[in-house]
């Protein structure tokens, strides 16, 4: 797999919100998610302090992600 980091971001980042809100009740707390051309996905932060950082995975990464964060926090629900 090339280097996710050198892709080129294919679209807009799309705000995935829930949970927290800042003292105005706006909606602060946004993981967002966007395409990579070639494959793969970047992940941001929608909080100012997160702006321009990006985590990248792979498809089959941010699934095996996904079904992880599922099953614990199901476990602990």
């Amino acid at each position: 797999m090339s280097d996710l980091y050198e892709r080129e971001v294919s679209g807009d980042f799309a705000a995935l919100c829930g949970g927290g809100t800042d003292n105005d009740g706006n909606m602060e707390s946004c993981i967002t998610l966007a395409e990579l051309h070639g494959g793969g996905y970047a992940l941001g932060d929608s909080k100012p302090g997160g702006a321009g950082r990006e985590l990248r995975m792979s498809a089959e990464e941010i699934t095996a992600f996904a079904r992880g964060w599922i099953a614990r926090a199901d476990a602990n629900a």
